[in-house]
């Protein structure tokens, strides 16, 4: 790559763009994971963790007293496990139908545009009594150029889905919508203390 200062131009050939097209969507999946894992406590449930350099990176977060990866591929699994394990990091093969155990957080980036049934993981949610949800998913339509997407999902897709919970946080990286919800049931207080109703 040559920086051609009289005309303005970058000389790059197309193995350069395609390499440093692969080094943005890596660096993309990782910052994902640096961005929100400060909002993670507790115990953590990291959907559709792949490999485990999402679940490492949340575990870093001291106030995660224990974060379990689970993907549905057995060899992503065994990757995570010999490249990632911790002292409060597990890895499990599984599917989300089956996991019952309760958690604080769950953290679900880029996976439920993904799945066959988006509501699972509202099920999951409410199977798990999971009190904060941490999700992200493309902001534009991927469907027509992304043969592993099966949906275009929108913010108010989440809403429906997650109808226990409110947003308290939403925001914009890249090319994917961040939304924090938490659980709310009517005539209960939420956790979070800021967000409760100060008397006069």
């Amino acid at each position: 790559m040559i920086a051609n200062h009289q005309f303005e131009r970058i000389l790059i050939d197309k193995s350069a763009v395609d390499r440093l097209e692969n080094e943005i969507l890596i660096t993309r999946h990782i910052e994902r994971y640096a961005l929100v894992r400060k909002f993670a406590y507790g115990r953590v449930l990291d959907v559709a963790c792949g490999v485990g350099y999402g679940t490492y990176l949340v575990a870093k977060n001291p106030d995660v007293k224990m974060i379990t990866g689970v993907d549905l591929d057995k060899n992503s699994v065994e990757w995570a496990i010999n490249n990632f394990n911790g002292k409060n990091i597990q890895f499990q093969c599984n599917t989300i139908e089956n996991l019952h155990e309760e958690y604080d957080v769950l953290i679900s980036l880029e996976t439920i545009e993904h799945l066959q049934n988006p509501k699972i993981l509202g099920e999951l949610a409410k199977r798990c009594k999971i009190k904060e949800v941490i999700i992200s998913f493309p902001h534009k339509k991927t469907t027509h150029y992304n043969p592993y997407h099966l949906w275009d999902i929108e913010e108010k897709d989440i809403l429906v889905i997650f109808n226990e919970y409110i947003c308290i946080n939403k925001f914009y990286s890249g090319d994917s919508t961040f939304m924090h919800l938490i659980y709310w049931h009517r005539n209960k207080t939420p956790r979070k203390k800021y967000l409760e109703t100060r008397s006069n």
